[in-house]
């Protein structure tokens, strides 16, 4: 069975066993009148031992050889199957309802005697950012398809949007919660969705990092599925969901592309002059002589 199936399936998978692990230990690990951690709880042990196999089997199955994808994004991340394009305009989807469920939730938060609203401001950037994440996901997905040249800016939107993610649940609910355990995978899983973001949009810069990618996409599906246990938020659940969705799949075609045999993407005809190739759609210059002109998603 192909890479592309195998890393995707653990990684759900382990997932929802730590969702159920997660929810035992949400139980039963804590004081009922405290809330604090109950010292040497099996709940406990149980949710870091689930949490690392996840993580170990995940890093062990990414390794091995593979492909160079030199500043090519569409080489490495083009979902050539339908499951694979529709896994990520899911995510999509789903991020475009977590951004409207966080400016919803902003914008119908309560005001203070000096009219400020109780909800932090990062709320409606993450909203408006979410939007903006699901645009992106969206429009690279489809010029993906069709072969078409991408404008790489849109490959980083999303881990923007995590950094505004992390930093509202901070500000309006981790910073007060005294016991680490109460909010650790959430926060885990929001942290991996960042990171991973990145390392997809690096593939566009020249920052290409297979197991690296593969690993830490893997593992924030993984811990966003067992985020779910925590009974979050409307608005946080869509985020978790939408970004499990873009990353798997992320994940799924990255593996699918770096199993292929080394060939140039279907948009290679357009590289040597492409304004959507470069960071910010910035024109390029002319291929240098005696070259072919083809290095994928980035002018010479």
């Amino acid at each position: 069975m192909r890479k592309s199936v195998i890393l995707p399936g653990v990684a759900v998978a382990g997932g929802l066993v730590g969702l159920l692990v997660r929810r035992v230990y949400l139980a039963h690990g804590f004081e009922a009148g405290t809330g604090l951690p109950i010292s040497g709880a099996l709940s406990l042990w149980a949710m870091v031992l689930v949490s690392a196999a996840v993580a170990a089997a995940l890093l062990v199955l990414s390794r091995g050889k593979h492909r160079k994808f030199d500043q090519c994004y569409t080489g490495a991340f083009s979902p050539d199957t339908t499951p694979l394009l529709s896994g990520a305009l899911a995510g999509a989807v789903l991020l475009a309802i977590g951004g409207f469920l966080a400016l919803a939730a902003w914008a119908g938060s309560p005001r203070t005697l000096l009219g400020q609203r109780t909800m932090s401001i990062a709320w409606a950037g993450l909203g408006v950012l979410s939007l903006l994440a699901a645009a992106g996901i969206y429009f690279v997905a489809q010029k993906m398809r069709r072969g078409a040249p991408i404008l790489t800016a849109w490959a980083v939107v999303p881990g923007f949007a995590c950094c505004l993610w992390i930093m509202a649940n901070y500000y309006q609910s981790w910073a007060e919660e005294p016991v680490l355990g109460q909010y650790l995978i959430p926060m885990l899983g929001a942290l991996l969705s960042m990171i991973a973001c990145f390392l997809v949009g690096g593939f566009a810069f020249g920052k290409a990092r297979v197991t690296l990618t593969l690993t830490v996409c893997l593992a924030a599906g993984a811990f966003n599925i067992m985020a779910l246990a925590d009974g979050l938020p409307l608005a946080d659940t869509a985020l978790y969901l939408g970004m499990m969705f873009y990353l798997l799949s992320m994940a799924a075609a990255l593996a699918r592309n770096d199993a292929k045999p080394e060939a140039p993407p279907a948009c290679a005809p357009n590289c040597a002059g492409c304004p959507g190739c470069a960071p910010m759609g910035t024109q390029g210059g002319q291929p240098p002589a005696g070259t072919d002109g083809h290095t994928p998603d980035q002018p010479q």
